[in-house]
């Protein structure tokens, strides 16, 4: 069942070729330590709050606003977090536009969850 659930999740994150980013995320842009400066649009998770940290290492794992999401992979110029020891996907971010150390991201949820928001990170280390 887990082997079922984990490959639909990780389809979800590469499935999107109508709708490719117009920017891509790379392992130079998202490395580093994150601020969520703002959020717009409907999050759906209490958690998700603006001044929340998040760090993303060149090793693939990552500290996300959501307690699982602890790694992440780059597919399709989107960053797919999941949670490392089941191999569940967390969220979708795709980017939207980057000016300096600030980025704006889509974020989506994957399987059943249906956040969508757009966030403003500010990269502080």
């Amino acid at each position: 069942m887990m082997a079922i659930l984990l490959s639909i999740g990780l389809a979800a994150c590469g499935s999107d070729k109508d709708e490719e980013p117009s920017m891509s995320f790379t392992q130079e842009i998202i490395v580093g330590k994150w601020k969520i400066a703002s959020i717009s649009g409907e999050s759906g998770h209490v958690d998700l709050k603006v001044g929340v940290e998040m760090v993303f290492k060149a090793d693939g794992t990552c500290n996300g606003w959501f307690s699982m999401e602890d790694a992440y992979k780059i597919e399709n110029g989107r960053v797919c977090t999941y949670y490392a020891k089941s191999g569940e996907p967390m969220f979708v971010y795709t980017l939207l536009s980057q000016n300096g150390t600030m980025l704006s991201v889509r974020m989506n949820g994957t399987l059943d969850d249906k956040t969508s928001c757009t966030l403003m990170l500010q990269k502080i280390e």
